[in-house]
């Protein structure tokens, strides 16, 4: 009788089957069941944080706040956002009223209104409200700003520019209603402003001549105070001396008529080379007040007194 040798071995290979089916399931239920435990575990870090994104519930959770650890479904979705403190620094191309190009060099910071997280992310489900919102605004507003301001005013007004450049923008940012005021601690800095190297030189150069202007007017304006200060002067002093030949000329006067009256001279002439001769003796005897002239009839002699200086 024929024997078939395949026969025992069909169960050998039936129970091997079912080992290996086995140990392939139990690894694949305990990988599924790590992968399934370890997406329902989560952590937002400090400054971060969390919404919970339900698509089957169609919910978007309260933010949870870092740090801190959560537990979620595995088919929630979770999106982090950061609210701390951001910043926004860029260097915005933008045009004057006389078509000069400027580069306006900014720096905005602010802080998300923990409140409001989940307001502004049903806005910017991407969460890009940062380039969506901010960036846009900015720049927009900015170019409205400095097209209404020629280079010169730019230059000269800068405080004024920058001022304005930042009340617009803050306030157009607050009132962006897709923001849903999310924004607080909002803060702008103007940092410069650029112009090209040409246009650069050509202002200076022209400010510079506007000061050389300026201190040209300033130099002849002092000449004028100094030579009118001059001219006063001289008319003063030519005053001063005209004032005093008259006061010389009317002692001399009155020197004359006293020699006159005391020697009864009236030759002018005579009078006049008296009045020099007793000058001369008044340089040479400065201590003499009396003098002796000439002699009188009988040998008395005639004493002349000479005037003081008080009187010539």
């Amino acid at each position: 009788m024929y024997k078939n040798r395949d026969a025992g071995r069909i169960p050998d290979r039936i129970e091997r089957l079912t080992i290996v089916t086995l140990i392939a399931l139990v690894i694949g239920v305990t990988i599924f069941s790590a992968v399934f435990f370890t997406t329902m575990f989560g952590s937002v870090g400090t400054g971060y944080a969390a919404l919970l994104i339900d698509p089957w519930g169609q919910t978007i959770s309260e933010p949870i706040f870092g740090p801190r650890w959560y537990i979620k479904a595995p088919w929630v979705e979770v999106k982090t956002i950061y609210y701390a403190t951001d910043t926004y620094e860029d260097v915005i191309p933008c045009f004057s009223r006389d078509q000069l190009e400027m580069n306006i060099q900014i720096l905005i910071r602010w802080s998300l209104d923990p409140t409001k997280l989940r307001n502004l992310y049903i806005s910017y489900p991407a969460l890009n409200y940062k380039t969506k919102a901010i960036e846009s605004i900015t720049e927009e507003t900015i170019r409205l700003v400095t097209k209404n301001y020629t280079v010169i005013q730019t230059l000269e007004q800068r405080d004024k520019v920058a001022l304005e450049i930042q009340e617009r923008v803050l306030t157009a940012i607050r009132n962006e209603p897709s923001l849903k005021e999310a924004l607080i601690h909002l803060e702008f800095d103007l940092k410069d402003i650029g112009y090209p190297t040409a246009y650069t030189k050509a202002i200076e150069e022209k400010l510079i001549a506007e000061q050389r202007k300026i201190q040209a007017q300033f130099e002849r304006d002092r000449i004028l105070v100094l030579a009118n200060a001059t001219a006063q002067e001289m008319i003063i002093k030519a005053q001063g001396e005209a004032t005093a030949r008259i006061i010389v000329a009317q002692s001399v006067k009155q020197a004359i008529q006293l020699i006159s009256e005391a020697t009864g001279i009236t030759n002018t002439t005579r009078l006049v080379e008296l009045y020099l001769y007793l000058e001369a003796l008044k340089e040479i005897a400065p201590n003499v007040n009396i003098l002796i002239i000439t002699m009188g009839k009988d040998g008395i002699p005639i004493f002349y007194q000479i005037p003081s200086n008080s009187t010539g």
